[in-house]
């Protein structure tokens, strides 16, 4: 347990071994450093020159001397323009100015000195670009100037990391024309690598989400709207050691501080339904009757407005900077449902239909009694009553279904407001301190897609609450030793809540009274109907909170920049993510089947018709009105308080070898704790005893092992690992004044994954218990008594001993008392080991002309005990589907650090900055990415086929993009006052033919990966409990048929939606059920994982902006017009998921082949791999700035 003075204790240890030995990498945190050397006119170079650095924005002044080399080092400069100034005895002055230093850049500016009194200087191009000559990082920077003048459409800054060779963004963070929910946001794959792996920093403080779930939608805690961003770097290799806790990219964001001069802007950005295209998919939905459902362009508006305002408190003293964002959208998409007709809810079947409960037969056409029809589900259907008018009377005579019968614009809304305030203060040549607070408000609602308290399975309201503070302080002792220092604090609240909450008109028995779970109805899932009710996973919340302090020391010796640092991150997080809080109920077995083979008054429907012999819609549907359940799931209401703190220790050295050659020395040194829980509440199965061991208080009975606590393996079952040594190793080399040649090697390890509760040994049985029974089919004999037993399911056992209908609602003993057989429980290996990737980069840069570079690089990466998830006691079919834990009954969820993954690419960058007023940045990358655990921000968590044979897995991953390619650019026009053509017209026309300003973002890629599954016949079922990936479940694949291509185009297109019938259906067939003898065969099919790709990706982003002057000189407005998919590309995306259901006949056993895919199960045959959603269609967008 981690005691609140064990945590102040280790907090001021570490910050007084920060001040003892630390350091920086490069460039403190988010700033950066000017090196060059000084020479005079004869090429010597010239020692004790006094160097002079100031930032010409707020007057700030860095000093240096250079040793007997001649070379110079002015670390810990934070971004902005530059002047700076070379003086030695016996020589003239010599100064550049506009000089542009970039986040964590090490910046070279070579003088000359000439002897007498006369001081010459360089003009240097602010935003120069130059070869790297003195760093082995690879990345690339983002200035404010891009920032501010490309288009976003989220006008979120991280949408920029697209610009960067080997990134792209994670399908499940992109918008889609069927998105109704808040966007994924920083969530971007950067060299093969899963996009939980990047590190994002904001002026140099941690500024990663920590949320087990990420209901916070964002991977960083602040995002500053791009306007108040300084610049950012993304770096992507060989990071230097000051960098660490991930494998992925390091997003390293300074964001904007005040100067000498006063700086504000005023903005808003509108969008609007008229403004969007239609999108590719305008489908007429079509019920099974005929009915026609038009397509309706989903409703949209959104206003994003704001301000910022900076400026002198006292100059060259103190500054401010302050913002503010405001966001308000409404999407009201077209949502389509099969609820019941006005038939159904009145009884009136068109099969005959029997309660087995009862044995009572209820004839076709007649209505059911109302007697007869379990309370509950009357009071249920009593609620659809209250609009059966918008429902249609009947449906199908054979089946009693009506498809799509209920269409509703469902709205969603999402306001947000987030603000920044920044102090700087220079409190002598010598210390200096900045101030940042951040806070940030977002509300999200999906309205119920049904009326309540009938819900439909929504959202309800998501709540974020995002709020940062941000002290810093740097001190300079002498010209070559800078110490600086920083503390962060951070948390975030946010979760998920169902507007049912409070709404206990039903009052189910057995469901909890918690004011914050209680309300409205269980999840519930009939057979052929859109589900209504609760969504399972509601409430739901993570509230993670960090403090980061860290301190950095560097000093400049000879050749030498040597750094040292230290770090420490403390994470505590209230946890709330055991579902389903308030039950879940399925209907699906059809056990008011009326079979007239077994009973003759059974023999007719309502249209005079022979009735069936296996259950149809109605028969389902009467299932409901009995309230004859299949099976039904609880978890009981538990919040674990997290723990886990990250030591990080470094040192680098920055060794100038020889004039041309620099070398990057550095080691890393990193321990990351496993999880504790405040309470102890923490458990984990024990292979060697085949029990849970806890150390949760009180916890006993069958199958828990109780162990005493204490130290790190005491509060967290699980040994640390102390082996996290990373070195980093690099060089640039100036092979002549034009080319650069780059190389590096390093390893970075991972001490964070957001993989739900899946890890997390704090959400566990015996404390966080999930129970999933099914039922035993109802009889007149073993119906439940009423009240329930408290305990109807024997512990050991997975059957219940009697049949529960749906109004005597759920066991109070379900989730009291533990039982093996019904639980699945979690498995971390005690001797788990981190995850570590390894990188390394070759690369060639040539200088083309003046701010002009081609870089051309070989990257590549080897990751190793990633983790992963499967059932660590999953029947294997080679063994007679054996368990391997034979005393443990059930499935068991294992997080497994036994992966691995390989990335290989070209990456090649063309940059050019300001060459005829055009800025230009191209990134291609060829590439091949290669794993056999992909995992993405959430819905794709790694998991395999088979536990016991992952390698099989081994196969493209789910980012692998083989090719890409965006380009980016800003032009100023050339026309105009100021401008090469037209430079002296009056201001009238000035206002027509000058200002403008056009910026483009084209992105071009190979499409995504996909994988296709199937469910097995359930005699093959190697997994009963599991059912998420996000717990182990197994990924079943089909077989592949020779010579058959996986898609088959986009040509195909269903007859009534227009949707694309993607999938090659004759490419594959399901593995066999049985064999001759009748013994059920493996359920796992040969073709690989991921086979089949969408169509390329292709986007064209245009923004044309024109600025206007006033009769005040320094007030501009700035009119922006942004065209998101310009031409209205249609970019599919992923199609729905595959499954199939078996054939069963004799004819087929033994001969390992059926009848191809040709269905989802329970759905219609058109459905399966279809692709019935794009990517955004062209958005048009709006932009009104005024600029002082």
């Amino acid at each position: 347990m981690y005691k609140k003075q064990n945590v102040a204790l280790k907090f001021w240890v570490g910050l007084i071994i920060s001040f003892i030995f630390c350091g920086l990498a490069h460039a403190q945190f988010e700033n950066g450093s000017l090196v060059g050397s000084i020479t005079d006119s004869s090429g010597a170079a010239v020692s004790g020159a006094a160097i002079e650095v100031l930032n010409t924005a707020t007057g700030i002044k860095n000093t240096a001397t250079t040793n007997g080399n001649g070379e110079y080092e002015v670390p810990s400069l934070r971004g902005g323009t530059y002047r700076i100034t070379a003086t030695a005895t016996g020589f003239a002055p010599a100064a550049a100015d506009n000089i542009t230093i970039s986040v964590g850049e090490r910046q070279r500016i070579d003088l000359k000195v000439q002897p007498g009194q006369t001081q010459t200087t360089v003009e240097v191009n602010g935003v120069a670009l130059q070869l790297e000559t003195d760093s082995s990082q690879r990345g690339q920077n983002i200035t404010n100037y891009q920032t501010e003048a490309l288009p976003l459409v989220t006008r979120n800054y991280s949408d920029l990391l697209g610009l960067v060779t080997g990134s792209r963004q994670a399908p499940t963070a992109a918008t889609t024309s069927s998105i109704n929910s808040l966007v994924r946001q920083g969530a971007y794959n950067i060299n093969g690598q899963r996009s939980m792996f990047n590190n994002f920093l904001l002026d140099g403080m941690d500024n990663n989400a920590y949320g087990e779930s990420n209901q916070g939608f964002d991977n960083q805690i602040i995002a500053v709207p791009p306007d108040s961003v300084a610049q950012f770097s993304v770096v992507t290799n060989n990071e230097s050691a000051e960098y660490g806790r991930s494998s992925g990219a390091t997003v390293n964001v300074a964001s904007a501080n005040g100067t000498n001069q006063y700086h504000a802007t005023l903005y808003e950005f509108l969008r609007n339904t008229d403004l969007n295209a239609d999108g590719f998919f305008k489908p007429n939905v079509v019920s099974n009757t005929g009915a026609v459902v038009p397509f309706k362009k989903p409703a949209f508006n959104r206003n994003q407005f704001g301000m910022d305002f900076g400026g002198p408190i006292m100059k060259d003293k103190l500054f401010f900077f302050v913002d503010y964002e405001g966001f308000r959208q409404t999407l009201t998409p077209l949502n389509v449902f099969t609820l019941p007709t006005q038939n159904e809810l009145n009884g009136i079947l068109v099969v005959p239909v029997k309660d087995a409960a009862t044995g009572a037969v209820y004839q076709a056409g007649q209505p059911i009694p109302a007697a007869a029809i379990d309370p509950l589900s009357r009071a249920i259907v009593g609620s659809f009553k209250t609009f059966e008018n918008q429902l249609p009377a009947s449906g199908l005579a054979s089946t009693g279904l009506n498809t799509n019968d209920y269409s509703a614009q469902i709205p969603f809304t999402d306001n947000s407001d987030k603000g920044d305030l920044r102090l700087d203060y220079q409190q002598n040549p010598s210390s200096s301190w900045f101030l940042r607070i951040s806070d940030r408000k977002e509300t999200g609602v999906n309205f119920p897609a049904i009326p309540l308290p009938l819900d439909g399975q929504t959202n309800g309201t998501i709540r974020i609450l995002d709020q940062q503070v941000a002290l810093g302080y740097t001190h300079l002792f002498g010209a070559n030793k800078i110490l600086d220092a920083r503390v962060g604090l951070s948390r975030t609240k946010a979760g998920k809540f169902s507007l049912s909450i409070g709404d206990n008109a039903f009052s189910i028995p057995g469901l909890p009274q918690n004011s914050v779970v209680s309300g409205g109805l269980p999840s519930i899932g009939i057979s052929g109907f859109t589900g209504f009710g609760r969504q399972s996973t509601n409430p739901q919340w993570q509230n993670p909170a960090l403090l980061d302090p860290k301190a950095n020391f560097t000093w400049v010796k000879g050749n030498h920049s040597l750094k040292f640092g230290y770090e420490y991150e403390h994470v505590w997080m209230a946890v709330n993510d055991n579902n389903p809080l308030y039950g879940s109920w399925t209907y699906g077995s059809g056990y008011s089947l009326c079979d007239p083979a077994i009973n003759a008054a059974c023999a007719k429907t309502s249209s005079g018709t022979a009735a069936p012999t296996s259950p149809v819609s109605d028969t389902y549907w009467a299932d409901f009105l009995f309230g004859t359940t299949t099976s039904y799931q609880l978890a009981n209401y538990f919040v674990a308080h997290l723990r886990q703190t990250l030591d990080s220790a470094y040192a680098q050295d920055d060794w100038k070898v020889l004039p041309n050659l620099t070398l990057n020395l550095g080691l890393r040194w990193e321990y990351g704790s496993p999880y504790s829980e405040q309470n102890h509440f923490i458990s984990n199965f024990d292979p060697a005893s085949q029990t849970v061991f806890t150390t949760t208080p009180g916890a006993s009975g069958t199958g828990i092992t109780p162990v005493s606590k204490g130290g790190v393996y005491g509060s967290t079952l699980v040994n640390p690992d102390l082996n996290d040594f990373a070195p980093r190793v690099g060089f640039a080399y100036a092979a002549t004044s034009k080319t650069a040649v780059r190389g590096g090697f390093g390893t970075s390890y991972v001490h964070y994954t957001r993989a739900g509760s899946g890890d997390i040994l704090g959400i566990n049985a015996p404390q966080a218990q999930f129970a999933a029974v099914t039922q035993i089919a109802p009889s007149t004999t073993n119906q439940c008594t009423t009240p329930l037993p408290a305990q109807i399911i024997a512990v050991g056992k997975a059957t219940p001993s009697c049949y529960a209908t749906a109004s005597q609602g759920f066991p109070t003993g379900l989730v009291t008392t533990f039982n093996p057989a019904t639980d699945n429980i979690t498995w971390v290996p005690k001797n788990t080991r981190d995850s570590y990737v390894e990188s390394y980069f070759l690369s060639v840069q040539q200088q083309l002309a003046k701010n002009t570079v081609l870089d051309i690089a070989y990257v590549g990466n080897h990751g190793l005990k990633l983790q992963g998830f499967l059932n660590g006691n999953q029947k294997n079919p080679a063994n007679g589907f054996a368990r391997p834990f034979g005393n443990w009954p059930s499935d068991i969820t294992e997080a497994l650090n036994q992966f691995w993954s390989n990335y290989n690419a070209l990456q090649v960058r063309y940059e050019q900055r300001f060459v005829s007023g055009l800025t230009l940045l191209n990134s291609f990358t060829w590439s091949h990415s290669l794993d056999n655990a992909s995992a993405s921000l959430e819905g794709n968590t790694p998991s395999p086929q088979n536990a016991y044979n992952i390698a099989a897995d081994y196969s493209q991953s789910d980012y692998n993009l083989p090719i890409s390619n965006v380009t980016s650019l800003v032009y100023e026009l050339p026309f105009g006052r100021n401008r090469q053509y037209f430079s002296g017209i009056n201001a009238p026309t000035d206002a027509i033919l000058g200002g403008w300003q056009v910026s483009v973002i084209n992105t071009a890629d190979a499409g995504t990966p996909f994988n296709i599954t199937y469910t097995p016949n359930s005699a093959q079922q190697v997994s009963q409990q599991i059912s998420a990936t996000y717990r182990g479940a197994n990924e079943y694949r089909p077989n592949r048929v020779a010579g058959q291509r996986v898609t088959q185009g986009t040509s195909h297109r269903a007859a009534n939606s227009g949707y694309v019938n993607y999938i090659n259906y004759n490419a594959f067939v399901l593995p066999a059920i049985k064999d001759a003898a009748g013994n059920a065969l493996s359920p796992f099919g040969n073709a690989s994982r991921n086979p089949g790709r969408t169509p390329p990706f292709n986007e064209t982003d245009l923004a044309l902006n024109k600025r206007f002057s006033t009769p005040i000189e320094s007030l501009k407005v700035e009119f922006r017009t942004e065209f998101y998919n310009l031409f209205n590309h249609t970019n599919l995306y992923l199609p729905s998921t595959i499954s199939g259901t078996q054939g069963t006949t004799t004819s087929v056993l033994g001969t390992g082949a059926t009848t191809p895919i040709s269905a989802i199960t329970g759905g219609i045959p058109t459905s399966g791999g279809q692709i019935s959603s794009t990517y955004e269609p062209r958005i048009i967008q709006f932009g009104l700035k005024i600029i002082y």
